[in-house]
């Protein structure tokens, strides 16, 4: 037991923040073997070799628990790697970048002025870089000018690294991580949208030949084990890109996983101008509150406004660097492991929509309660859905007539001026919308006949029409647009997205093979 404990000292000293999460956890158990590893972090992080609970926005707390460290442990480190930090992909400003992620890096690095490191190791972002255009990559002189407010605050908080470190540094500059199970946000919530076959996985508002490089857990984890290696080779200050040198583009994600989960070698996706996108978007957002949780589920929409400005940016990296100093390269290809993702979420959709943080359909939730394979409530919710559409198809088409009564009901009344115009305007629309929703797959057409009845309703008022009969005509046609439109719901418990699905998905657990399955995989 002693010539253990005395093998376990002599190991080189490894401190990492943010030890309990989910890469503090991959990289302890990397490192373990030959380094001893001291976690800190909020909560207690199990598989480090010692762990101090702290807080990295109290100074003292984490003097404290290096106090506790230079007593226990020496003042020896070889390496601190810097994981803990703020993230939300809301793309609004919060105080807590500010506070973890710039004021937390400088009070740990405070605290460490007193210890000998020999280098410290920050998990920064590519993002800070300026996004560039298909064809062209980003390296690490690309200029920093970051788009949003996480990799600013990642980009402020390597500026203090770089004022306030004592030691050696590096600033590791990852891609969007990657396994066989959780992606990043955006691809999980692309995954999510085609496999719920939405109106919206047919959509984008930016260039669909634009792309962001990933990086597979795995190879990331390697590239911080290689880094705290060669911590006495590298340059003292020095920044380094990790990522897959190939940048999938949307238009290629969408193709593949069309494939994948519906058999469809091309999943058409339609490019919608960045204003309609983003006030669409922005419209959304805004209606949120407004939206009953039994729809939404109380959740914001995913997609916000400050996405579509970013909807171009593509980050093909080049990794150069990385070769050099570390001999590091990926092994893992993103679009290589799209089909272990897919099969993961067929296998247990619940369990892969939990773990991506993207919240399910209401038939996978019913599907977990009851047990049953979820693409079969989904076929149930699909079919219910088909008979109410088509048994309240007359409440669309009493809409087209509503609208031909607006058009001319001007005339008819013996009204004019703007007041006129606007309920000839209102019927035209009108009567489209309610005739494309007749179709199940434009079901969504029957809000916007409510939009157009809501307007009707109120144009009297915006126009302080004089004239006592288009008031009465607005009143009434406006509500029975209003009303017919949500009369003609689809079934209890399914979004209006989940009932456009046309064909059947596969089912969770088959030995079918499927369309793209590893036999015909097309190459990146």
């Amino acid at each position: 037991m002693q010539d253990k404990d005395a093998a376990t000292h002599s190991k080189p000293l490894v401190i990492i923040t943010g030890a309990s999460g989910g890469i503090g956890t991959a990289l302890t158990r990397s490192l373990k073997h030959d380094y001893r590893i001291l976690g800190l972090d909020r909560e207690f992080a199990e598989e480090a070799d010692d762990s101090y609970e702290l807080d990295l926005t109290d100074s003292d707390s984490i003097k404290e628990a290096m106090g506790k460290i230079h007593e226990r442990h020496g003042s020896d480190i070889a390496a601190v790697v810097h994981l803990a930090a703020y993230f939300d992909f809301t793309g609004e400003e919060s105080p807590l970048y500010e506070k973890v992620n710039e004021q937390g890096t400088r009070n740990l690095l405070e605290a460490l002025e007193g210890m000998n490191v020999e280098r410290f190791i920050y998990s920064s972002t590519m993002l800070v870089h300026e996004p560039q255009v298909p064809g062209r990559r980003v390296n690490e002189e690309t200029p920093i000018a970051p788009s949003w407010p996480y990799p600013q605050s990642k980009a402020r908080t390597e500026a203090v690294i770089r004022e306030h470190a004592t030691m050696p540094y590096t600033l590791l500059r990852l891609a969007g991580m990657y396994d066989e199970k959780i992606s990043v946000p955006t691809l999980s919530h692309q995954i999510a949208r085609i496999y719920e076959h939405t109106l919206k996985s047919r959509f984008y508002s930016g260039n669909t030949n634009a792309g962001q490089a990933c990086v597979h857990k795995s190879d990331m984890i390697d590239a911080f084990r290689r880094t705290i290696d060669r911590r006495r080779e590298l340059p003292e200050k020095n920044e380094i890109l990790i990522g897959e040198e190939h940048a999938v583009s949307y238009e290629a994600l969408q193709n593949r996983l069309g494939e994948l989960i519906h058999g469809k070698k091309q999943w058409k996706t339609v490019v919608m101008p960045k204003p309609l996108a983003k006030t669409g978007a922005l419209l959304e957002e805004k209606s949120e509150p407004l939206v009953p949780d039994d729809f939404d589920k109380g959740q914001k929409p995913f997609i916000r406004p400050f996405m579509i400005d970013m909807a171009d940016d593509h980050y093909e990296l080049d990794i150069c660097r990385a070769r050099e100093q570390l001999g590091w390269e990926p092994h893992h290809e993103v679009f290589d492991s799209l089909e272990e993702m897919v099969d993961n979420l067929l296998a247990d959709p619940h369990d892969w929509y939990a773990a991506n943080g993207v919240t399910p359909p209401d038939w996978i939730e019913e599907a977990e309660e009851k047990g049953v394979n979820p693409e079969r409530v989904l076929e149930d919710y699909q079919d219910h859905t088909r008979r109410e559409h088509y048994r309240f198809l007359w409440a669309h088409f009493f809409n087209v007539a509503l609208g031909a009564w607006l058009v001319v009901s001007p005339a008819t009344l013996g009204y004019g001026g703007a007041m006129a115009y606007s309920d000839m305007a209102s019927g035209l629309l009108l009567a489209l919308f309610g005739a494309l929703s007749l179709s199940l797959k434009l079901n969504w057409a029957r809000w916007v006949c409510a939009v157009i009845g809501l307007w009707v309703l109120f144009a009297p008022l915006v126009f302080w029409s004089e004239s006592a009969a288009a008031y009465l005509n607005g009143t009434l046609v406006g509500s029975l647009a209003i009303g017919f439109a949500a009369l003609a719901r689809p079934a209890p418990g399914i979004s209006p997205a989940a009932a456009m699905t046309g064909p059947t998905m596969p089912r969770a657990g088959t030995t079918t093979p499927r369309a793209g399955s590893s036999a015909c995989r097309s190459s990146c």
